[in-house]
């Protein structure tokens, strides 16, 4: 269970970050940067984390 939870990580919180940038863009319609920037920074936000992740909780695998 623990490998395919490794395995589906990097492709699922990316794809939540960028589902949250896209809440974020919704919410706030009037902010400054653009609404492509947000989600592209939620993306990259969910990659990272999913990289900590696998480096950090999933170590002794």
């Amino acid at each position: 269970m623990k490998r395919k939870l490794q395995n589906f990580l990097p492709f699922a919180l990316p794809v939540l970050g960028g589902l949250l940038g896209v809440i974020w863009v919704n919410l706030n319609p009037k902010d400054f940067l653009h609404p492509v920037l947000w989600i592209g920074l939620g993306a990259i936000a969910g990659w990272a984390v999913s990289r900590l992740l696998q480096r950090f909780v999933f170590r002794g695998l």
